[in-house]
């Protein structure tokens, strides 16, 4: 039923601590029916950091090829990318993407501001709604401005680093933001993403209220909004489809009735049973 559309190598991205045959282990292990190897790539980065989260496609493309000979019996594998938004990108991402023959493209925004809010916390001194809604402000222009994409990544990155007493995010903290974001993606025919890892992130913290906020839920349902993938953006084999039962019965329990995977950039719909 599972396909984890959200994971990273050590091979090719810089802040991963798994190799791919890990991450296949770890996704049989597991019982996911599918993982989607979908590693960074962030130009025009804007922080010095160990290893550089920017890879070579075609190198990609020939350790795939290996990968897929090496994949378990009764597990798929899928090429993918996640792609670092910055405005002045777009254009060239949209035609490396047009160039290579990925399964499924996640688009994500990783900065605020210009800085990435895991190095730049000083963001986090303004007002949460205030913060809140620029990030998501962001995101709208990401998805009217990219093309070549699928699945939008963690739409709630902004609040994984959020020091406030409640980091939940809330379609009340940025109602007119929100508004325009879910429209583009209804517009864009774009898929959500849940990401887990925001959850996990939650739970770390000890909040109660692990789980996407359901206005936000039932906004993108009302603009017509169905499209929606679960990835648990792993970076080591532990978090392998962390919490997809849970979140596909919360899901359901919001009135999705299936979940959004991609093969040959073609959509795939499958039910939540």
């Amino acid at each position: 039923m599972f396909t984890d559309s959200h994971n990273h190598t050590s091979e090719f991205s810089g802040d991963a601590h798994m190799t791919s045959i890990e991450l296949m282990d770890a996704a049989l292990a597991k019982g996911l029916d599918a993982v989607v190897i979908t590693e960074h790539l962030e130009m025009d980065y804007p922080h010095k950091v160990e290893k550089a989260l920017i890879f070579d496609v075609d190198d990609y493309f020939s350790a795939f090829r290996n990968w897929k000979m090496l994949v378990p019996a009764g597990l798929f594998l899928y090429s993918g990318i996640e792609l670092g938004y910055q405005r002045h990108l777009c254009t060239q991402y949209d035609s490396l993407i047009s160039r290579y023959p990925f399964d499924s493209v996640i688009m994500s925004n990783h900065l605020y501001a210009g800085q990435d809010p895991y190095f730049f916390r000083e963001c986090y001194q303004n007002p949460k709604a205030q913060v809140f809604a620029r990030y998501i402000d962001e995101m709208t222009e990401m998805v009217l401005s990219c093309n070549e994409f699928d699945i939008v990544g963690h739409y709630d990155y902004i609040m994984r680093y959020s020091p406030y007493e409640d980091p939940t995010m809330k379609y009340s903290d940025a109602p007119a933001s929100f508004e325009k974001f879910l429209q583009a993606l209804v517009k864009k025919n774009k898929s959500l993403e849940i990401n887990t890892r925001s959850i996990a992130k939650l739970m770390a913290k000890g909040i109660a209220d692990i789980w996407p906020d359901r206005e936000i839920l039932s906004r993108y349902q009302a603009l017509g909004g169905d499209r929606i993938t679960l990835g648990s953006d792993s970076h080591d084999p532990s978090t392998l489809g962390f919490y997809f039962h849970e979140t596909a019965a919360f899901l359901k329990s919001c009135g999705f009735r299936d979940l959004t995977t991609y093969i040959g950039r073609e959509e795939i719909r499958t039910p939540i049973l």
